[in-house]
């Protein structure tokens, strides 16, 4: 199968069309997440808009037509990690216990979701998506290094498997939601290798 990324960023900018654009991020729908369909349909256009996060359109060919197979979204933020913090765990989640500080810059894969609308998402795998993101933190990392990448997910066994999966080590966990962080240079070298 052949996938395609487009930047809801490049849409905008090629004067595409709120309208357009709102048009088509309304063909996409994930049930087992409302927090995941009100951005798409919401928020994902201001966001991108504003600069709080870039929102990339994953599309697969089927019978030559281009289908809306899932969609991810990738911003910044920020952790403050624990003075107490030992060097192996330090070691473990950031890749390194070089003193980074307290306050440490993230890279957050902040949406992820497959297009559940008229099956769309039995096109596209998760490893697939998450390779995908992963080669697009990659050209990000060029640009701007992060030491870390970050994903919130809800205490949820089957998302707990997927991230842990693909790398991802548990953080800790805020009520019912789970922060997972992978070093960043795991992602280049697993691209690279």
């Amino acid at each position: 199968m052949i996938y395609r990324t487009i930047s809801l960023y490049d849409l905008i900018n090629q004067k595409v069309g709120e309208k357009a654009i709102k048009e088509i991020l309304s063909d996409f729908s994930c049930p087992l997440n409302e927090d995941v369909d009100y951005f798409i349909h919401y928020k994902a256009y201001d966001f991108e808009r504003v600069g709080l996060a870039r929102t990339y359109l994953v599309y697969a060919l089927i019978d030559d037509k281009p289908i809306l197979v899932a969609f991810y979204s990738l911003g910044q933020s920020n952790v403050v990690i624990s003075e107490d913090l030992s060097k192996n765990m330090k070691k473990k989640i950031f890749g390194t216990t070089y003193p980074i500080g307290k306050n440490i810059k993230t890279l957050l894969i902040g949406q992820l979701s497959k297009n559940f609308y008229n099956g769309y998402n039995q096109y596209i795998a998760g490893d697939i998506l998450m390779g995908l993101v992963f080669e697009k933190i990659k050209e990000i990392h060029l640009l701007f290094p992060s030491v870390v990448i970050h994903i919130d997910c809800r205490n949820d066994i089957h998302l707990k498997r997927f991230y842990e999966k693909m790398g991802f080590q548990l953080f800790k966990e805020n009520g019912d939601m789970l922060i997972y962080f992978m070093p960043t240079n795991n992602v280049v070298e697993k691209i690279i290798s």
